[in-house]
């Protein structure tokens, strides 16, 4: 699994980087609560860098892990927001312009690939196609 976390950077502007780094403990620690109860002992966790996770687990646990992480991240990111932004569901912030946008409340995007459903070459190939399929997926 490819994991990111959609609208971070905007979020670690706004709310700073003890803020943004503490979301990513919270990812983190979320991971490692989900693959404990979903997954095996073999199962691999890992942060490849800045809002990017990579999740190893079997085939027939991938579907109910990814479910789970994203339910649970859509509900209890909230709490990283204060309460303006959580009510009205975004963040207002200025560009160099000076215009004010709206940015999106923080998502969790999960591309999942699958070897019964393709062959690899490599460790990039598998990479780039989870990444792909978490860029599809929304």
């Amino acid at each position: 699994m490819d994991i990111r976390l959609n609208h971070y950077q905007p979020f670690k502007e706004e709310y700073g980087f003890v803020a943004a780094d503490d979301v990513l403990r919270f990812t983190a620690m979320l991971l490692n609560e989900i693959v404990d109860e979903i997954g095996t002992p073999d199962d691999f966790i890992g942060h490849a860098g800045g809002d990017n996770f990579v999740i190893i687990t079997t085939e027939e646990n991938g579907a109910a892990i990814r479910k789970r992480v994203k339910d649970r991240f859509t509900e209890e990111i909230l709490t990283h927001y204060n309460f303006m932004d959580r009510e009205q569901g975004y963040i207002s912030a200025t560009d160099p312009e000076g215009s004010t946008q709206e940015i999106p409340l923080m998502q969790i995007g999960i591309g999942l690939v699958a070897a019964s459903e393709h062959q690899f070459a490599d460790i990039r190939e598998i990479t780039e196609l989870a990444a792909e399929a978490r860029r599809v997926e929304g």
